[in-house]
């Protein structure tokens, strides 16, 4: 499977989660009792549940792919697969959109945007499952160096673009995957409507994505190396495109 059939794979996936959730978060209302809200939520996991399915069995595919491709070997890999109870997804609508939904009077239209802003937080948590796969993946397997962040959306943000700069996350010593900065441990957080993916890496010199972490790499370094300088660079980027485009 190319990068380019695994990302319509992925397209796939998210289409029909939002096809299965949107009539569902169209039915949101200001100020949900209790009750009514845990419904919802309860009304929703099932599909979310599917999707993580699928994008765990996706990634899965793909690191064992990539495995072969590399080291040439076939054979039993640990894959593991988070829980994921419904708290979790309770919790991560709490945030994005009951909090807002309390808000408005009881009479008041929920604005289009905080239906879109459910729909892209379970599609955040339904692509977790893969992309925490392919890292614990990564930290279980004795043959793997690390991950890397690749960047696959038409539409990629600074952040974004600034973590996919800095390369693979190497194993340290302790086995861990996780980049420190100043002795001070960092996280990489995907935000909704993230397209980014992780991808394993076995070889330092030939892994997915190498070219383009170099090209970025590059830019970052040519445009002044700090977040503020690059979102300066990424905005100027995406403007000359739709002047081009007009």
């Amino acid at each position: 499977m190319t990068p380019q059939e695994r990302a319509r794979e992925r397209t796939l996936i998210g289409l029909g989660l939002r096809a299965a959730l949107a009539p569902l978060f169209r039915l949101l209302r200001p100020r949900m009792s209790e009750a009514e809200w845990r419904a919802m939520v309860e009304a929703a996991y099932p599909a979310v549940y599917r999707a993580r399915m699928d994008y765990w069995r996706l990634a899965e595919r793909a690191y064992r792919q990539e495995r072969e491709r590399v080291l040439g070997i076939v054979g039993p890999v640990e894959f593991p697969r988070r829980n994921y109870p419904p708290e979790a997804l309770d919790q991560g609508l709490r945030e994005t959109v009951k909090n807002r939904l309390d808000l408005l009077e009881p009479d008041d239209p929920v604005p289009p945007v905080v239906v879109e802003d459910a729909l892209e937080t379970v599609d955040r948590h339904a692509k977790a499952a893969g992309r925490d796969a392919q890292v614990d993946a990564a930290r279980h397997d004795p043959r793997a160096l690390g991950y890397a962040r690749r960047v696959t959306g038409a539409y990629t943000c600074a952040f974004c673009t600034m973590l996919s700069s800095r390369g693979p996350i190497y194993r340290s010593a302790s086995a861990a995957l996780i980049r420190h900065e100043g002795g001070v441990a960092t996280g990489e957080p995907y935000h909704d409507g993230c397209d980014c993916e992780a991808v394993p890496v076995f070889d330092r010199n030939n892994w997915e994505g190498r070219e383009q972490y170099e090209e970025l790499s590059r830019l970052w370094e040519e445009h002044g190396g700090t977040l503020q300088s690059w979102r300066r660079y990424i905005e100027g980027q995406r403007d000359e495109q739709q002047r081009r485009a007009a």
